[in-house]
């Protein structure tokens, strides 16, 4: 067999046969052999559709609140087809200028001979070397194959290699990219020369790797890794699903034959329905999306063939190259200026919306949120005795799992004796470690570059001290001394350090133990004593259990030492943690209950231990602690102390607000050099227990009733637009006042560099 073109043909045909069967691929002409092309790919783009839905109506119904909503993605799946048929005349079109252009390279390098199989494959090579290289000028692409290496450069042995040869790496990743597709198409040509059993085997090939890139794309690691392993699952599925349509109809000699017997005025019959259902799902596709938010969160969220199709017809319409759309909802309210765009910061009083929600701020609106939540600011008592604090940072504990919380397993007996204060809606301003803890430590909602509680503490005549148990707390040494003795420890001896040496404190002053335990993170470790299964669910309790048992054993110590009559005791997390909710096993990703509510529980000797429902934030830890010993907390704060509440006292604290911010970053490359955007997410949450999710790069809004609904399941943004609107409202004015008031030198990405907490690149 030899090579023609993007054909396959006997090696021992006669030359005017081989001519032949060129000038017929050049008969074909441009239009009629892309269109081919096209043709293949809207109906593997339907394909892949298909099973889309049929994945989402049969194993996840979760997705959708009515047949409506069914009908509604059904019919946006026109949309996939249309991109489908359009990546696919642009990939007929690349074939064509690409097998004319072997072609003629072959018979060149022949010099006039009839080019033979080696000429064919070295001409292919050639210019497939050719293509390779001005795929690797596209900027977009460019990206996604550096994207690749960067997350290959994470494994050690690969790391040295591919950090000194990422440009000749890349080039060489296209060009196998470009061999594999022409392979695949090259062989579907073939394949009405190969016996049926070959055909059947190879057709029963893609439809498994379809399949199996399909699971991955769909079930692993959803919502991270979008710009790598999961665009790669897309275009590979796209590669296959192509074959696969064209193959089934080459080696279908039944297919063809009973089209070709079909009447013309059959034949127009059935265009005229495929065009008419095409053109009506188009239509309602177009007016639909920008407005029904459930359906647009189940595309991105849920979906993964009509999340790509719409991201690629938003990028195709991005009129001023600025990352989004002002069509199809992309969010973009004036998409002939590049400044103006959802990524934009904010500029107050410059008569422009520049971050498209919330309207142009103003140096008063600004200061006017400020105001709102420095106006609970009161004095502090004169006559605070000055306790000794012990606060315990246990990382990644979403209190839904706290037997504290209710939760139906005793996870934390321990903290539930304890006499203290337990606020049942504490929410933090971030999922991910190295933007929550600045936050919660300078209370602010950005890394404001003031002085942490700790600090002030320690203006104030407290000996303060971190154990920092098995991670190292470099990044954040500057806000108070390291117990070097815990330094690598694990929990059982960080406790007992941390006993050994606040019994051995200085009588002269109160102290402040801040006591970091990373036991619930991941990776989980299965504890004997404290099993409950073999589920991650499972494991991540017996995680929680053990932390409580050395956590009591602190307790028992404070008992016996008459430290719980002169020591306050802090209990929270710094976010929570998803356990396969919405098909997520991990945190720093979303902003749903079980990523962002967390344990909040103070202990204060003497005060009547309460339940609290009211909606605070871990920002007002600073303020709260700083006010229950009588210390004045910085002027700068934002949040507000929780003692009044503590105390049985009224009043209503401003709502609550978070950001998240996804990267994926290489920790080898400066941050000039990394290739992908940030997914950024903003939330609000008012007293009455409404809240407000905005996905910025999708410009998605979703709004649950967390009284009613705590599982948020049912967005309600469409449903109630009044409520929805002033929502929006709080949110966007947030978001200006973020972007507007953080300081040029703020950098929340300065506590997730070094590889992680303990320097072993561990995930925030």
């Amino acid at each position: 067999m030899s090579v023609t073109g993007t054909g396959v043909v006997p090696i021992d045909q006669p030359k005017d046969r081989i001519d032949q069967s060129s000038r017929t691929e050049k008969n074909e002409g441009l239009l009629g052999y892309v269109g081919s092309f096209a043709m293949a790919g809207g109906c593997a783009f339907l394909l892949l559709g298909l099973i889309e839905l049929l994945d989402l109506n049969l194993l996840s119904p979760d997705v959708f609140e009515s047949a409506s909503e069914r009908l509604g993605l059904s019919a946006y799946a026109s949309m996939s087809v249309l991109v489908g048929a359009v990546v696919g005349f642009v990939v007929g079109f690349v074939f064509y200028v690409g097998s004319l252009s072997s072609l003629r390279l072959a018979r060149a390098l022949a010099r006039g001979r009839e080019p033979g199989l080696l000429m064919r494959l070295a001409a292919w090579f050639g210019i497939s070397a050719v293509a390779a290289f001005l795929l690797n000028q596209i900027p977009s692409v460019n990206r996604y194959v550096i994207g690749q290496i960067r997350e290959a450069e994470k494994y050690a042995s690969l790391r040295e290699f591919l950090l000194n040869h990422e440009r000749s790496t890349s080039y060489l990743i296209l060009m196998v990219m470009v061999l594999a597709c022409s392979a695949l198409w090259l062989i579907t040509r073939a394949l009405p020369r190969l016996h049926w059993m070959i055909r059947c085997a190879w057709l029963a090939a893609l439809a498994v790797l379809m399949s199996v890139f399909y699971f991955i794309d769909s079930r692993v690691e959803v919502q991270l890794y979008e710009y790598t392993l999961h665009r790669t699952m897309y275009l590979s599925n796209t590669a296959l699903a192509m074959a696969f349509v064209a193959g089934l109809y080459h080696s279908s000699e039944g297919v063809r034959s009973f089209w070709a017997r079909a009447s013309s005025p059959r034949k127009n019959a059935f265009a005229l329905i495929a065009a008419a259902l095409f053109l009506a799902g188009f239509a309602y596709t177009v007016y639909n999306f920008g407005s029904d938010n459930n359906l647009r969160n189940a595309t991105f969220y849920r979906s993964t063939q009509a999340k790509q199709s719409f991201k690629l017809a938003w990028w195709a319409l991005d009129f001023d190259r600025d990352g989004y759309s002002a069509l199809l909802g992309g969010g973009d309210s004036d998409d002939f200026s590049r400044g103006i765009n959802p990524d934009q910061l904010e500029v107050p009083g410059d008569g422009s919306d520049n971050n498209s929600i919330g309207g142009d701020v103003t140096a008063s609106d600004v200061e006017g949120w400020l105001a709102e939540h420095r106006s609970l600011r009161r004095p502090p008592a004169g006559a605070a005795r000055r306790y000794n604090i012990v606060y315990f940072f246990v990382d990644t504990v979403r209190a839904d799992h706290l037997s504290a919380y209710g939760y139906h397993r005793k996870t934390s007996p321990n903290i539930d004796r304890l006499p203290a204060t337990v606020f049942e809606n504490a929410f933090s301003p971030s999922p991910r470690t190295s933007e929550a803890v600045p936050k919660f430590m300078q209370s602010s909602y950005w890394d404001a570059r003031i002085e942490s509680w700790p600090q002030v503490l320690k203006r104030n005549g407290y000996n303060t001290m971190l154990f920092p148990g098995r991670r190292s707390w470099d990044r954040y040494k500057n806000w108070m001394p390291v117990v070097r003795e815990a330094q690598g420890k694990h929990l059982e001896q960080n406790i007992d350090v941390a006993i050994r040496t606040l019994s051995n404190a200085p009588q002269d002053a109160p102290f402040c133990a801040y006591i970091y335990v990373p036991d619930p993170h991941r990776p989980y470790i299965k504890h004997d004593d404290f099993y409950y299964g073999e589920t991650t669910a499972d494991v991540y309790d017996g995680e929680l259990a053990y932390t409580d048992y050395h956590l009591g054993r602190f307790f028992d110590w404070m008992e016996q030492s008459q430290r719980m009559k002169d020591t306050i005791v802090v209990i929270m997390s710094d976010h929570g943690e998803s356990l396969g909710e919405r098909g997520v096993f991990r945190h720093s990703t979303q902003l749903y209950n079980e990523q962002v509510r967390v344990p909040m529980i103070v202990y204060v000797p003497g005060m009547e231990p309460r339940r609290v429902a009211d909606y605070v934030s871990t920002v007002d830890l600073g303020s709260t602690i700083l006010d229950l010993v009588g210390i004045d907390y910085p002027k700068e704060y934002l949040g507000v102390s929780l003692a009044p509440l503590m105390r049985g006292e009224q009043f209503t604290r401003p709502p609550i607000y978070g950001e998240q911010t996804l990267e994926e970053y290489s920790p080898y490359v400066r941050l000039d050099q990394q290739v992908h955007p940030l997914s950024k997410k903003y939330m609000v949450i008012t007293q009455d227990g409404f809240k407000l999710i905005f996905n910025r790069n999708f410009y998605s809004f979703e709004m649950y009733d967390l009284n009613g609904d705590p599982a948020e399941s049912r967005n309600l943004f469409d449903k109630m637009p009044e409520k929805a609107e002033n929502l929006k409202q709080l949110l966007g004015r947030f978001v200006d006042v973020v972007t507007a008031s953080r300081p040029p030198e703020a950098d929340e990405g300065r506590y997730s560099k070094a590889g992680g907490i303990d320097g072993d690149k561990v995930e925030d």
